[in-house]
């Protein structure tokens, strides 16, 4: 029987922001447009900090002085997407793509929010934009973003085509087999499903959501004590967590 796939947060497909043409603080002053850059380099900073408020406000100083910088737009949309306003986060992506319409990471990172916002047929051609661009540097992201996209529309065999074609442009990245590994279980092909989840832990050893999938996904098979190990190590990671206390009750139940 197919499941749906669980909804775990899709802020790992979002590109970080870059800091480019920056000065001394002395000369930022004498030119505004340095000026803004300040500002935004201020709230690349404090989104590194986890900090979208404070980040909120840098980029919106940033904004005051040049409204025409693509990555400043991109900035303010991070920040709203961070904090949850994801309609005024759609509003700067789609800002930002239109002053600079060639920047593949902008679709990327759209793609990304309209995951957050549930919305998968707007996600895909976004996603898709940036995985078919040749200068994309990172086009597995935007790959398994697709088949992220594919499974919120039961479409799990395309799905497991997207996450095989982000591994084979890198197959050292975790989260494509973690994605695989899910669409796999939720195809009812278990065993498969726990190969690519062991695949990602070689990886990823300390990934909390590895390791409660890889509960649950031990449960379906059956195998109760290797499900309370992978919820044992949940609660060892993270255990005031939403994950760490269903990895809790699951512990509970299989006493």
């Amino acid at each position: 029987m197919v499941r749906k796939i669980s909804c775990l947060g899709w802020g790992f497909l979002v590109m970080a922001l870059v800091t480019t043409g920056c000065t001394s603080s002395n000369n930022a002053y004498k030119d505004p447009n340095q000026n803004a850059r300040v500002h935004y380099t201020l709230g690349i900073a404090e989104l590194k900090n986890n900090n979208p408020t404070m980040a909120l406000a840098k980029f919106l100083d940033a904004e005051k002085i040049d409204k025409r910088d693509p990555d400043i737009q991109e900035g303010l949309a991070q920040a709203y997407q961070r904090k949850g306003a994801f309609s005024e986060a759609e509003k700067h992506y789609l800002k930002a793509i239109a002053i600079r319409p060639d920047e593949p990471r902008y679709y990327n990172n759209l793609g990304a929010l309209y995951l957050d916002m549930q919305r998968p047929d707007d996600a895909l051609p976004n996603l898709e934009k940036a995985a078919n661009n040749l200068l994309f540097a990172s086009p597995e992201i935007p790959l398994t973003g697709i088949g992220i996209a594919r499974s919120l529309k039961n479409d799990y065999t395309g799905a497991v085509t997207a996450y095989r074609e982000a591994l084979s442009k890198n197959p050292k990245y975790a989260e494509a087999y973690l994605r695989l590994g899910e669409a796999l279980t939720a195809m009812g092909q278990v065993d498969r499903g726990l190969r690519e989840y062991r695949k990602a832990l070689v990886l990823v050893p300390e990934s909390t959501r590895l390791h409660f999938l890889m509960g649950m996904a031990f449960m379906k098979n059956g195998d109760m004590e290797q499900a309370r190990k992978s919820f044992t190590k949940v609660r060892q990671l993270l255990p005031e967590s939403e994950m760490g206390q269903r990895a809790n009750d699951y512990l509970d139940m299989l006493q």
